[in-house]
């Protein structure tokens, strides 16, 4: 057996399934052959961040590192904006570069950058595989992407060492994890200071996907018995349904929080990721209780009490533990607060609002699709306005908040779930940072519907630069596309929607396709609203 083999056994063994990335012809080209040997599935992208990307949501979904390759030099400096959307989304990553091979590294110059160094900033771990530690670092690698905080490991693959022969078959490392447990006297302490609570206000975080399985039972349990309004994150979208009476929507430490948050007496965060915050000094006065698998070491927020151990056991315990609870609030304040987001980000426009898209789309597909979105003006009102019924059906990247993040992300999402309906929304800046990926989708046939906001525009940059002062924006306009052609390019079903039926008559076609094909909508929307929109939800 060689390196390349004993490498793709051990991915195997530990329960990857897809591999994603362009080869080159060094110790990439051979994992890729060996991979799909094995039975993972090779799926070439049209550039190294799409490959990261989609890596990234497979070890979202499965807790199971997701693994990407690229060559050396410029495929691993493409790596680089996928790998840190990893690594401040918090997403399990391997991530397989070649390298010159031992008699030539020192040697070389043409196409070399150091890795280490490169990857250094954006990742958990960078090392190397040798003859005689491979298998322990390959382990080592794997062990730590899924290690809380999770994220991304960068392993440098030597090419004169691929093809060579290795007695070690290496380990493959399981599922199991370690489950920490509350201290009893802290837990006594939440308790106790939870329950006496007047006006508690519960803040889901990013955290809490990676607990067990049962903590969205356990939250909603925890939620019901201490009548406690809950906001999420936008990465914990779903994770309290978002139609549940004590569901408040979405936290971002903005302006609409402030009615709802300047009222509560104890602030309870459940899994908050300070990556999540807003760049900003933390100014709410409440004390807090912290839930969480690690200490609260970042210190973006003081808590008062903290809970560290497993986070739906810990809940179960504060749940079985718990007497009398004094919560005033009423459901009918929170049904008050929810109307209230709605009406404040709706605007009447001529033709089709951001909103109408966004409103539209939900009540045009299941409740169990899966969602992606990406980056830029229609981030801030999707993340408000989407209701999130399941966990696990939003998807965004937040702590880097890159944009071009929701096309592959939908792809990645389809090869896991191929009987699911993914969606994605996404704004025509980030969509033509990934256009390359429709070659992507066709290929694989994976049938996502990616929904545009179509306005020719930078939108969030303009109206950055309008309140800067700068009169009419500059250098935020692109030329529109022309999506029929486009669309007829790639052999991909498209549609060109100006209104909101026509909106929903082309997604009800979409959706109802049995060809498995990707489909395309452009929605030519007016953007005017919104100033007065993030007005509403946050200062920018």
């Amino acid at each position: 057996m060689n390196m390349s083999q004993g490498v793709s056994k051990v991915l195997k063994g530990s329960g990857v399934n897809y591999l994603f990335g362009i080869p080159g012809g060094g110790s990439s080209a051979d994992l890729m052959n060996t991979s799909e040997d094995e039975g993972i599935k090779f799926i070439l992208t049209q550039h190294e961040t799409s490959a990261a990307i989609m890596a990234g949501v497979c070890g979202d979904v499965t807790g199971v590192p997701g693994a990407c390759l690229s060559t050396l030099g410029p495929g691993a400096l493409n790596l680089c904006n996928g790998l840190a959307q990893a690594y401040l989304d918090r997403s399990p990553v391997l991530a397989f570069t070649d390298r010159y091979g031992a008699e030539i590294v020192e040697l070389a110059y043409r196409q070399k950058i150091d890795h280490a160094d490169l990857f250094k900033p954006v990742t958990k771990l960078s090392a190397g595989l040798t003859k005689t530690n491979w298998s322990e670092m390959l382990a080592r690698g794997i062990k730590i992407a899924k290690l809380p905080r999770k994220g991304p490991v960068h392993i440098d693959f030597p090419n004169n060492l691929s093809q060579s022969e290795v007695a070690d078959s290496g380990n493959a490392i399981g599922n199991e994890e370690s489950w920490p447990e509350v201290d009893a006297n802290d837990l006594k302490r939440g308790l106790e200071r939870i329950s006496r609570a007047k006006r508690p206000v519960a803040i889901v975080g990013l955290g809490i996907t990676a607990a067990k399985r049962e903590v969205f039972a356990q939250l909603r349990s925890f939620v019901e018995r201490f009548n406690i309004p809950t906001f999420k994150t936008a990465k914990a979208k779903g994770s309290l349904p978002d139609n549940h009476p004590w569901s408040l929507g979405v936290f971002m430490g903005g302006n609409l929080e402030q009615r709802i948050i300047e009222k509560s007496d104890l602030l309870i965060a459940i899994g908050l990721d300070p990556v999540e915050l807003l760049p900003k000094k933390w100014s709410y006065r409440q004390p807090i209780v912290y839930l969480d698998m690690i200490p609260n070491v970042e210190e973006n927020y003081h808590a008062d009490i903290e809970l560290v151990g497993e986070i739906s056991s810990t809940l179960k315990s504060l749940y079985d533990q718990c007497g009398d609870a004094e919560s005033r609030w009423r459901t009918a304040e929170i049904d008050a607060y929810r109307e209230n987001t709605k009406a404040v980000l709706n605007f009447s426009v001529d033709g089709l609002s951001a909103v109408q898209v966004i409103n539209t789309t939900r009540e045009s597909i299941p409740r169990d699709a899966l969602l992606t979105i990406d980056v830029g003006a229609n981030k801030l009102l999707v993340i408000e306005l989407w209701d999130a019924y399941l966990p696990g059906t939003f998807f965004m990247s937040n702590g880097l908040a890159t944009m071009g993040y929701a096309i592959p992300a939908a792809l990645a999402l389809q090869l896991l779930h191929p009987d699911r309906m993914v969606v994605s929304l996404c704004g025509d800046g980030g969509f033509m940072m990934r256009l390359p990926e429709l070659a992507t989708a066709m290929q694989y046939r994976l049938p996502i519907v990616m929904v545009i906001f179509s306005d020719g525009r930078l939108s969030l940059i303009d109206v950055k630069q309008v309140k800067k002062g700068y009169g009419v924006p500059r250098g935020t306009g692109f030329t529109r596309l022309n999506y029929m052609d486009l669309g007829r390019c790639f052999g991909i079903p498209t549609w060109v929607v100006e209104t909101e039926d026509e909106l929903r008559g082309a997604l009800a076609t979409a959706l109802n396709s049995t060809d498995g094909l990707p489909k395309l909508i452009e929605a030519r929307m007016d953007p005017s609203p919104y100033p007065q929109q993030f007005d509403a939800v946050r200062e920018l």
